[in-house]
């Protein structure tokens, strides 16, 4: 990602107004601050101008640590860029590497203590008042080819968990955050009731896995079939 066009954008760049006219919501990930300190200047920019003409903030915290080079330290920008988000998506090193925020989690083979990761999410909303919900995936890694895979949602109406999905022969993992993200996102825009929305997040993530590459190919009837609990894995025509 060095020299890419965005690595070396910053503040100023952009118009903004114009670019956000009309929207409604803006999605950001702890990718783009990573790559330098005007990527992460013009992060900050972005997500400060959107909330303040009314644009719902979801940022994916995303913690890629080889991508931290240029004299910052990902909580450094991330708290402040936090401060402008509505709904934050993460994982539990996500949580501890970019925000600095963590509990006593232990995720072993076959068990995941979810009451640990309840603890997580109210520590978050607390630390962080601005965000009105918070995501965390929840990945048990029984070996590479074989994951438990379920997450947890808080907001103002408390604390919400997923089904659990035991996924055996993963094809691909690459691209099962970002189809968790989008599909959230989705989910919180499709559906009065969050924890349907959280519902769709995880088993359209869930399906990602048996996809090759980083794309999800699957559609809304799909997923919610899915959710509904047809795990029969036929194909529907």
């Amino acid at each position: 990602r060095a020299h890419s066009a965005i690595s070396e954008c910053g503040p100023g760049d952009f118009d903004w107004d114009q670019v956000l006219a009309g929207a409604k919501w803006l999605h950001i990930t702890g990718i783009t601050p990573a790559l330098s300190q005007s990527a992460a200047d013009l992060s900050i920019e972005c997500v400060k101008k959107a909330q303040a003409l009314g644009v719902t903030v979801s940022c994916d915290f995303n913690f890629r640590g080889k991508l931290w080079k240029y004299g910052k330290t990902a909580p450094e920008v991330m708290t402040e860029l936090v401060k402008y988000v509505d709904v934050g998506i993460a994982n539990e090193e996500d949580c501890q590497k970019s925000l600095g925020v963590s509990v006593d989690v232990d995720v072993e083979a076959g068990h995941l203590d979810t009451a640990k990761y309840e603890a997580l999410s109210e520590k978050m909303l607390d630390l962080y008042p601005g965000m009105s919900t918070i995501a965390i995936t929840l990945r048990e890694s029984i070996s590479a080819s074989h994951n438990g895979w379920s997450a947890c949602l808080r907001d103002k109406n408390g604390f919400k968990l997923s089904r659990r999905y035991e996924i055996t022969h993963i094809v691909d993992r690459v691209g099962g955050g970002d189809s968790f993200a989008s599909a959230l996102i989705y989910g919180l825009n499709a559906y009065e009731d969050r924890q349907q929305s959280l519902e769709f997040a995880v088993a359209a993530s869930c399906l990602k896995h048996s996809i090759l590459g980083d794309f999800n190919r699957v559609s809304v009837d799909e997923v919610e079939k899915l959710m509904s609990g047809d795990g029969s894995g036929r194909v529907q025509r």
